[in-house]
């Protein structure tokens, strides 16, 4: 049997034809969501890119007119010098750009699946699967947010990593941490990394520096650098919700106002503690973090933090709901279900924003019971004992992961 080996002849056109049409369903179903306006959209992106056009562009880079750290600033900035000169609208870019990066996304997951070893299909599959994902396509091409290019960065990084190029992989998740802090849900997985010696500590500084490299720009344009050096931290008490529509720990938690701050508080010290429970077992049990647990770890990495953190929206999950794919087509047998849970649960609370569902179709504290299924699965994944293996075998006669 030919097996997995790639089409020739006349056995190429159904398999091309229908990746093809899936490529083009992608396409026209993301179309459809272009025109439409949010109310983060009206309140946020839309005032901030007529701020940037009446300031002048890159000098509107000057003020802190945003929340957003300067990464996405520069797009923006690029987004609104494509809509004064083109007769698109600058919605139609914001949305063309986020689109753009669920291609790169997709590709990198596929990359990932790669890895497992010979064979192009279950790679196409999963980029495919990530592509079509119903959070990938609403989150920038309808929502009209940034998740998925911050997630593309944390991806291949993820990739590069796997691969043995170390430098690569802390640059890239740099790159998606200077987008977006929400990159950080994927550090527990790099500390794993560092302590079981799998990861050289001195690529660590790559992070800082990109970090710094992203503001100068903005620092040129006479914003000040301590305030860029800040932004973050001043994201962090902008909600004083303990969960704005996600499916985490926190729909369960419901305490007076005068409280808040103190759970707010206990949350994120028990977060991290749990998250350091977490690598101090992976370190003691002496889990072989060969391919396949590295990308497991790095699903439930991405899905522990935003299920124990406050403060988190529902658009938080997106690097999770990829990563849970590229882990159930690495372990399919025992893990299939995982992003059906994981996206059944974001999809639902994305449908409560998106077309104001009210009430919500489903008790947020059931979508959370499924995250927590699906996070308690693959943390129990990590610690089966198997035979160890290399970090990252080569690829053999596949096209993708080359």
């Amino acid at each position: 049997m030919d097996g997995d080996r790639a089409p020739t002849g006349s056995r190429v056109a159904p398999e091309v034809l229908l990746t093809a049409a899936l490529i083009a369903v992608a396409i026209a179903v993301r179309s459809l969501g272009f025109g439409l306006e949010t109310v983060d959209y009206d309140w946020y992106l839309g005032p901030w890119s007529r701020f940037i056009a009446a300031h002048g562009g890159f000098a509107a880079l000057a003020h802190p007119f945003s929340d957003y750290n300067v990464a996405y600033l520069y797009l923006l900035t690029g987004f609104t010098w494509l809509s004064q000169h083109t007769p698109l609208p600058v919605l139609f870019w914001i949305k063309l750009g986020s689109a753009l990066f669920d291609g790169v996304l997709a590709v990198y997951a596929a990359r990932i699946v790669a890895l497992r070893g010979p064979g192009w299909r279950m790679p196409l599959l999963a980029g495919l699967s990530v592509l079509l994902l119903p959070t990938v396509v609403l989150n920038g091409s309808y929502w009209g947010q940034c998740d998925t290019i911050y997630s593309a960065f944390a991806v291949a990084g993820l990739y590069h990593l796997l691969r043995g190029r170390q430098w690569a992989g802390t640059a890239l998740i740099a790159v998606a941490f200077a987008f977006k802090v929400q990159a950080i849900f994927l550090f527990p997985a790099l500390a794993a990394l560092l302590l079981t010696r799998r990861l050289r500590w001195r690529c660590m500084i790559t992070i800082p520096v990109i970090y710094v490299l992203f503001a100068v720009p903005a620092w040129l344009a006479g914003r000040p650098f301590g305030d860029l050096m800040l932004i973050y931290v001043g994201q962090t008490d902008r909600f004083p919700e303990l969960t704005l529509n996600a499916p985490n720990i926190y729909a369960f938690i419901r305490p007076a106002e005068d409280h808040l701050d103190m759970v707010r508080t206990a949350g994120i010290l028990f977060a991290i503690a749990a998250i350091l429970g977490l690598i101090f077992l992976i370190v003691a049990r002496e889990v072989v973090l060969d391919t396949e647990h590295v990308v497991v770890l790095a699903a439930a990495s991405s899905l522990l933090a935003p299920f124990l953190l406050p403060g988190m929206h529902e658009r938080y999950f997106m690097l999770a709901e990829v990563l849970t794919v590229v882990a159930a087509f690495w372990v399919p047998r025992r893990l299939w279900f995982v992003p059906v849970l994981v996206q059944a649960a974001s999809i639902i609370t994305y449908e409560t924003y998106l077309v104001q569902a009210k009430p919500a179709p489903v008790d947020l504290r059931i979508l959370t019971l499924l995250v927590f299924t699906a996070l308690a699965t693959t943390i129990g994944y990590l610690f089966r004992v198997r035979k160890p293996a290399p970090l990252a075998p080569t690829p053999v006669g596949n096209t993708i992961a080359g």
